[in-house]
């Protein structure tokens, strides 16, 4: 029984890590090897809102070249990407930030929350370049 107490404590050890790897969170968590994008001056921004597992609105319409995202986080860390562009949007809860991204090829782009779990409770919508 002497063995066993150790290799218990060891064992809950590394669980608890491995939990705590996979969470994403408060202070970011999201969009692994991307960078926030920084504003584009002079660019339209869209105002999103993130919580509960959703954005609003959704589907999102934009003209193609540059917009600014400014991301509202109601509930937590969020974040927004929008598949196969560059960069992302990342706001802590009660935070609003923005970052800016270019798509001249018009088309319709997914967008998602990167943040472990939180694209498969459906955080994702639309986005229509026009």
């Amino acid at each position: 029984m002497f063995r066993r107490v150790p290799l218990l404590v060891l064992g809950a050890a590394l669980g608890a890590g491995l939990i705590a790897a996979g969470c994403g969170g408060g202070d970011g968590g999201g969009g692994g090897d991307a960078t926030p994008n920084p504003t584009i001056p002079g660019a339209p921004t869209i105002e999103v809102l993130a919580e509960s597992f959703s954005y609003t609105p959704d589907p999102i319409d934009v003209v193609a070249g540059d917009f600014n995202v400014a991301l509202t986080s109601e509930d937590q860390f969020h974040d927004f990407v929008i598949e196969d562009v560059d960069g992302l949007v990342e706001a802590s809860s009660g935070d609003t930030e923005e970052g800016g991204f270019t798509i001249d090829e018009a088309g319709e782009y997914t967008f998602y929350c990167s943040v472990p779990g939180h694209r498969s409770q459906g955080m994702e919508g639309i986005l229509i370049v026009e």
